[in-house]
Order: C-alpha cells, then sequence, then structure tokens
C-alpha cells in the first residue's frame, strides 16, 4: 500500500503537519526499510497547494501512485474539491484528517477570525465549506479526536487515529535526577544547545522542582478556565522550591504568569519538534489543563445540547508524550485523557482540585518518578508510531474496504450481479 499525505501546514504553524502526516510517514517508510518483505507498505508527503494542479504530469505521477491520499484539514476551495473528486473517480480512497474543532474555536484561538467571522469573506463560509468538502468529496474523516468524529458523524464516515510519539525520538532519554541542576534547551539553526539554569551568582540551581508544560497560541482558554494557575499559586506559596517551566513563545498567557510568585516561572524557547523530547525529560512533573466549558456543536442539523467542551476534541497528545518521557503528570478529568489518565492523577477543574493533585506529587515526587519511569517502557512499546504502523495500515485497508461497500463497488468472488435486469457482472 501507497499513502500520499497532502499536507497543510506552512513551517511558521508546523505543528499538526508534523503529527498528523510527517510522523506517520516517517514511521511507515523506517518500517519499510527495516522489514521490507513482511511490511512493503510505503509513503510520501507534499505540499497540499502544489499537489492541486491535478493534469500536470509530476502531479499526476507523484500523488496518482497513492493507494490512500490524505488531505489534512484545509478542504475548502473547489480547487481542492476537484482534485478530491478526480482522485476518488480512479478508485483511490480519498480521506480528510482533521485534529481540531474549527466549527466551535473559541475567540481566545488566533484561527477565529477566519472560521468564525468569515475573514476571507467566501462564500458559502468556511465552515460550510468545510461540511461540504467532507460530506461531497471525501471517502471518510480520520482523526485523533473520538469526539470530532462523534461531531461528524452524520457528515461523513470517521475513523479514530490518536497521534503517537516516535520512538525514535523518545528511546534514548534519560530520567532527570529529582532535584538535580535545570537544562534549559536554547536552538541555535539545526542544533540545540543545551544549559544549566544559573543564579545571580552563577551557581548553578539545584533542588527545584519543576512543574513544565508547552505548547502553541491556542492555549489560553485551558490555562484560563482550569483553576490550576491558582492551584499552582497556592503551592509555590508554601513550597518555593517548585517552579513553573512554561516552554514555546507563546506571550499571551503572561498576564496569568503574573499571578504565580516572583521568580516561580521559568521561560524555555520553543524547540523543532524532534528537539521536544530533550525538553521534556527536564520536568518533574507535567501539566495538562483543559477548558471544560461546554459548547454546542454547530456541526449537525439538531444539537443534542452542549456535551462536551473545544478542548475535549484535543488528542491525548499531552499524556502520550509525559508517558513516553517518564514525567509524572497532572491533567483534567476529560474525554481527551480518559484512556490515559489511570497512569497519572486527573483533577476536576477547581483551584484546590489542582492544589490537591500537584501537591500529592511534589510531596512524595521520587516514588511517582520511579513509577512513570516504569509505566515509560510500556508506553515506548505500545504508545510510539514505528510500533503501531502495522495497525496503521490495517485502518487504512479497513476503510479501503468500507469506502468499496459503500460506493456498491464490492465484489465476491464466483458471484454474477445483476441491477434492474442487465448484467452487472459476470461469474469466474
Amino acid at each position: 500500500m501507497r499513502i500520499i499525505y497532502l499536507y497543510a501546514d506552512s513551517q511558521h504553524e508546523w505543528n499538526c503537519s508534523e503529527w498528523r502526516c510527517h510522523k506517520l510517514a516517517n514511521a511507515i517508510n523506517w518500517n519499510n526499510e527495516q522489514r521490507p518483505k513482511e511490511f512493503p507498505h510505503t509513503a510520501k508527503m507534499l505540499l497540499l497547494p502544489s499537489a492541486l494542479d491535478i493534469h500536470h504530469p509530476k502531479v499526476q505521477d507523484m500523488v496518482g501512485a497513492g493507494d490512500v491520499i490524505v488531505f489534512q484539514r484545509n478542504v475548502l476551495s473547489e480547487a481542492i474539491w476537484r482534485a478530491m473528486d478526480y482522485w476518488r473517480a480512479l478508485n483511490r480512497v480519498v480521506l480528510v484528517d482533521l485534529d481540531d474543532h474549527y466549527p466551535n474555536i473559541p475567540a481566545s484561538n488566533p484561527a477565529f477570525a477566519h472560521w468564525h467571522l468569515n475573514g476571507l469573506n467566501l462564500d458559502p463560509p468556511a465552515i460550510e465549506r468545510l461540511r461540504i468538502g467532507l460530506r461531497d468529496h471525501a471517502d471518510a474523516l480520520i482523526s485523533p479526536s473520538k469526539v470530532i468524529l462523534e461531531d461528524w458523524d452524520e457528515t461523513v464516515p470517521g475513523y479514530y487515529w490518536p497521534n503517537y510519539p516516535s520512538l525514535l525520538e523518545y528511546g534514548d532519554l534519560k530520567q532527570k535526577v529529582t532535584g538535580g541542576p535545570d537544562p534549559i534547551f536554547v536552538p541555535e539553526k539545526d542544533n540545540l544547545k543545551v544549559g544549566l539554569r544559573e543564579g545571580e551568582d552563577g551557581a548553578l540551581i539545584e533542588g527545584d522542582i519543576i512543574i513544565g508544560w508547552g505548547g502553541s497560541l491556542s492555549h489560553v482558554d485551558s490555562f484560563k478556565y482550569s483553576g490550576v494557575i491558582e492551584g499552582m499559586r497556592r503551592l509555590m506559596l508554601e513550597n518555593p522550591k517548585v517552579k513553573f517551566k512554561f516552554c514555546g513563545h507563546e506571550t499571551r498567557l503572561d498576564f496569568l504568569m503574573s499571578e504565580l510568585p516572583e521568580g516561580a516561572v521559568i521561560r524555555q524557547p520553543g524547540v523543532a519538534p524532534t528537539q521536544w523530547p530533550m525538553v521534556l525529560q527536564g520536568f518533574d512533573i507535567g501539566i495538562a489543563p483543559m477548558d471544560m466549558r461546554l459548547v454546542d456543536s454547530v456541526v449537525k442539523e439538531e444539537p443534542g445540547g452542549p456535551k462536551y467542551s473545544y478542548d475535549e476534541r484535543r488528542s491525548w497528545l499531552k499524556l502520550v508524550e509525559y508517558l513516553c518521557a517518564g514525567v509524572p503528570f497532572v491533567a483534567t478529568r476529560c474525554a481527551s485523557y480518559a484512556e490515559l489518565g489511570r497512569h497519572g492523577k486527573l483533577v476536576d477543574n477547581t483551584p484546590d482540585d489542582w492544589y490537591a493533585g500537584l501537591k500529592s506529587r511534589v510531596d512524595s515526587i521520587a516514588l511517582f518518578k520511579e513509577e512513570a519511569w516504569k509505566a515509560r517502557r510500556w508506553a515506548l512499546k505500545r504508545l510510539t508510531i514505528e510500533n503501531n504502523a502495522d495497525r496503521l495500515i490495517a485502518l487504512y485497508d479497513r476503510i479501503g474496504k468500507d469506502t468499496q461497500v459503500r460506493k456498491g463497488a464490492a465484489r465476491l468472488p464466483d458471484v454474477l450481479y445483476v441491477t434492474g435486469g442487465h448484467q452487472n457482472g459476470s461469474a469466474q
């Protein structure tokens, strides 16, 4: 089987394409290199806009070589719909991958203007165009969120594929010694400069317990409405050795960070996706707050009332990263984390619950780090993309067969098919 991933992200917004296209393609090709006879499958990535000239010989050769073609997210234009229809007509399986719930994007998200205010003056607007793309031009939807699949289940058949980290990126990590020096990583071109946090006198700072989090510019509400800031503040006032390492270039959360005690926030610059595991290994505790305010889905014709929050349309990404890095975690109790939550601590979104959950980890940090490192061995076997590549191919195969059945194209051997009195097939 040959998979073509048509990725949508620019270099500036690369994160989603990394998780939904790049890691999958790498894992498929790595398995093919390791065991070509047992795993004859391959994958290619192409920038989505560059694959729309469907009549160009190079596009025909590259995209046409695929059995399954995955369009990432932006299935909004007539040009994309024409490409999808063309490949479907040639019996390719055409999938759309969505890892965000655009119809309910909050005002704090930079993409709000595009999706809700029709910033590009599209006619029909973006959300309706997404519905048309899924309903009329795709064979199926694939997503790392079961809630997103539920949102769209009246529009398009859906299949679940979670985000899995790469074994090749996480396999060689070392666990930070409790209370040891705190590493800071600074990107320098393609390399990562590693330093240790120092005090004003130049001496290494040791003994701190690092609560860590990293992310992009769509998580303001996750912090604002979870109670985690208030919970951390209380804990830090009791124990000045507890620090919060905030990783990434996001500045819109500074107004919340200012509520924490002076000197309690450590800023870690953003790094490349392949370098992120090295940053994670410096955490003593990872957090995963979620905004649990319910939203009424605008996808279905008759919404059944608010059932999940926007954040509950996110994947289990934070927890699976912590597990593969051997980091104890505290996270909001929610649909996204229900399956992996047993490996850490899930809390309700109140300052008291966040305080209690974090304090329990801080007070017995050595024990919880030991348990997390044991769980890491299990996670590297079960929750990495390289070790799930066979399942991924099996999923694509299942989608292909389901699509044939829905199109009425499935044929059993040695069966004569007759429709409307005319012979439609012949026995072999």
